[in-house]
């Protein structure tokens, strides 16, 4: 009898285990960020030597559980003579869920990510970097569909003219 009951014990657990196997594989994932990547060159405009930054950020927006979700990946190939100096006063990133609208897109939500200053003030040794925004949560309206949009607002050093906004591509619609 005990082993009749460890047998059926066995098979329990090994139907439960296959059961959950089986229901695991066909359920839905949790969604995936939409992200669309563009980059550009920015000179800095307070020097005359050898000093693009290159910015390739990639930005992304996903619909889950009611929401809408953006957020901006950001990788910076700089000038290796920047490495362990000051390149900026400040610099911000600035995340954005945009209603998708025929005409301008309007600004549902937004967050300002701090950080990007002192990642673009330190460098490594070849000049590089890398930052993640801060991810912006907006209780959509129904029927909309909306996107991610990201903009690097950067204040270089000795040039004198503030923070300029630098627009990056939005992601695809969710």
């Amino acid at each position: 009898m005990r082993m009749a009951r460890s047998l059926t014990a066995t098979a329990a657990t090994a139907a439960l285990v296959a059961g959950v196997t089986v229901v695991g594989t066909g359920t839905a994932s949790a969604a995936s960020y939409r992200c669309t990547t563009s980059t550009k060159s920015i000179d800095h405009p307070g020097n005359t030597i050898n000093d693009n930054f290159n910015f390739t950020v990639k930005t992304c927006a996903k619909r889950e559980g009611g929401y809408i979700y953006a957020k901006a990946y950001v990788s910076v190939d700089g000038p290796w003579n920047y490495a362990g100096q000051s390149a900026v006063n400040d610099a911000r990133a600035l995340i954005q869920v945009k209603r998708s609208v025929s005409g301008t897109d309007p600004v549902s939500k937004y967050a300002y990510g701090t950080g990007l200053g002192s990642k673009l003030n330190n460098l490594d040794a070849y000049g590089n970097t890398s930052y993640t925004s801060p991810t912006v949560k907006h209780k959509p309206a129904a029927g909309s569909r909306y996107l991610g949009d990201s903009v690097m607002q950067i204040d270089w050093r000795n040039d004198g003219k503030g923070r300029i906004s630098y627009s990056f591509s939005g992601s695809p619609t969710v």
